[in-house]
């Protein structure tokens, strides 16, 4: 008995025929006959009666087809949680993501996707919303992780939200401010701002002219800028649990009044992901809760 005979069976008696089951399963009319008839005598049963009108199962038959369609779904999901966990895939994978993805959750992603998949040829690409959505829907990239404070729809991509974080203010550990529970926008203009996002620039805006006195898209450049007490940074709270800084003391993050939630989107085309995406997003389902714990 072979898997491929219980596949005739169920392709035979979803058509009532052997010869659509045959164009459906690209084999010949022959072979599919052969095959079953050595199935029965193998087991010593008639599964089907064949007529002039079609080839039904007999009553033994249609028992003994439905544990084939039993046994055909727990085979193909065996072979699919060892495709998923092979770690032998060798294949590329282009990532593009916005600044907050990349300095908060990616790189413990990373680091766990690339010790279970070490033949996978990862790149990532720190980018804007709207330059991810376009590669994406072009096919130059395979995933995006946009972090965004306002709902986003996307069309022409399949996507899905999974994670929400606050955004913090960060001061260095000896400033006057390091004291304090919370800071409001009206506190935090008259500081210097050493880099933030556009989302925040514009939010600080609205209370006067904003004096952004260093600006690196390097996250430990301005981290350190920041700890030296020369203004105020801006950092998911997600992305300082176990920074080295605030471990230290010389960064300390305060909320701000007015909270400012971000909201993580993964996105990818409309069409079958390769096996790398796949188990990227597995690595990425995997972590989000252990990440969430620790944030809580």
């Amino acid at each position: 008995m072979r898997i491929e005979q219980l596949r005739y069976l169920v392709e035979v008696a979803h058509n009532g025929s052997i010869t659509l089951a045959a164009e459906k399963l690209h084999l010949s009319q022959p072979n599919i006959s052969n095959s079953i008839s050595a199935l029965e005598d193998e087991i010593g049963l008639a599964i089907f009666t064949r007529t002039r009108s079609g080839t039904r199962p007999t009553a033994v038959g249609h028992n003994l087809i439905q544990l084939a369609e039993e046994i055909l779904v727990k085979w193909d999901q065996f072979g699919e949680a060892a495709r998923l966990n092979s770690s032998l895939i060798n294949e590329r994978l282009v990532i593009g993501a916005t600044f907050g993805a990349c300095t908060s959750f990616l790189p413990k992603l990373l680091t766990s996707y690339s010790e279970k998949y070490p033949f996978v040829e990862l790149q990532i690409i720190e980018s804007h919303p709207a330059e991810i959505e376009e590669r994406l829907v072009s096919g130059d990239w395979d995933l995006g992780f946009i972090g965004t404070p306002e709902e986003m729809a996307f069309k022409d991509l399949v996507t899905e939200k999974f994670m929400k974080c606050r955004i913090m203010a960060c001061v260095g550990g000896k400033s006057p401010l390091a004291a304090k529970e919370s800071l409001s926008m009206e506190e935090i203009i008259g500081h210097a701002i050493i880099g933030t996002s556009e989302h925040i620039r514009e939010e600080l805006q609205r209370f006067g002219p904003i004096r952004e006195m260093f600006h690196s898209k390097h996250s430990e450049v301005s981290k350190r800028v920041i700890s030296e007490g020369l203004g105020i940074g801006f950092y998911l709270d997600i992305s300082l649990k176990n920074d080295p800084y605030v471990m230290t003391g010389n960064i300390v993050p305060i909320p701000l009044q007015t909270e400012h939630p971000v909201e993580f989107y993964w996105l990818h085309a409309k069409k079958r992901l390769s096996l790398a995406c796949e188990t990227f997003l597995k690595e990425l389902h995997t972590l989000v809760p252990q990440l969430l714990r620790i944030n809580a």
